[in-house]
């Protein structure tokens, strides 16, 4: 069966959206019901993914849905014509703090055996508290609601959003530091949604996206991916890979750079991977 993947996916990242706005307020839906090694389940992260699920089941399409909650969820019987790869909530300790940046992400494409992200189609990632979407694919690039535009005259020094653990290897760190004062000492962010933060480095208002803790799942980054490459981004992991070459596998973690300039990606990876002093 036929489907226009790119007007489903937008529609059913903002009726996420739209429910998940509505229960902002509601203390229950903050609630824990399931906890795993590094991260925990929500109610809202639930029910918000049941309402997606259910909306790629009423298309009536034969479907593998790779979900952050429930794993993989095949529908409509039958060998699968698409893939679906779905974060109901990225951002949800944002949700619980009352912070208001979390998004619902959502990438699609034809489905095949040992897909790669290069095989995804189209993918949106929807700025929940602000409803702003931002959609890649095969209609383009598209930007709705977010009236920002280019920041560059407003800020001062460059900003890069940043995730490192403590622990992190002394070669990553001597490496950062380096990075650190090549471009521009610039200003450090984290927060606490990745596919949202990639999109601000797609978008150029970061100068780059980095995430160094090799924690990163194929739900944080598959739509951010996807709308990445639309907007002419370039996304790499930290082996020195780009993304899109990379295998689809809910048991891979990643570490991924994202910026719109090639020789910020470049001067990373080479600084990170060097020789420690």
């Amino acid at each position: 069966m036929e489907v226009n993947l790119a007007s489903l996916i937008r529609d059913l990242a903002v009726k996420a959206g739209s429910f998940i706005r509505s229960k902002a307020d509601d203390p229950s839906y903050r609630q824990i019901m399931r906890r795993g090694s590094t991260d925990v389940s929500r109610r809202v992260d639930l029910e918000a993914e049941e309402l997606i699920i259910k909306g790629i089941e009423n298309e009536g399409l034969r479907a593998a849905i790779i979900t952050e909650e429930r794993g993989v969820v095949k529908i409509g019987g039958g060998e699968p014509e698409y893939e679906f790869i779905v974060d109901p909530l990225d951002g949800s300790l944002n949700f619980v703090f009352n912070i208001p940046f979390y998004s619902v992400s959502i990438a699609a494409g034809r489905y095949r055996e040992k897909m790669r992200f290069r095989d995804l189609s189209d993918g949106v990632v929807y700025y929940v508290p602000k409803n702003a979407l931002y959609y890649g694919g095969t209609e383009g690039f598209q930007v709705r609601g977010d009236e920002l535009g280019d920041l560059s005259s407003d800020i001062d020094r460059p900003v890069v959003s940043m995730y490192v653990e403590p622990d992190t290897n002394e070669k990553v760190l001597f490496g950062l530091r380096e990075f650190y004062d090549r471009f521009g000492r610039f200003k450090i962010r984290s927060l606490g949604s990745a596919s949202l933060e990639a999109v601000m480095a797609s978008l150029g208002r970061f100068l780059a996206f980095m995430d160094m803790r090799n924690r990163l799942r194929v739900f944080d980054i598959a739509g951010a991916y996807v709308v990445s490459r639309a907007a002419n981004a370039y996304s790499y992991v930290l082996g020195g890979n780009e993304l899109g070459e990379e295998l689809m596998s809910t048991e891979v973690r990643y570490s991924v750079v994202v910026s719109r300039r090639i020789d910020v990606v470049d001067a990373l990876l080479k600084l990170l991977t060097s020789p420690s002093p």
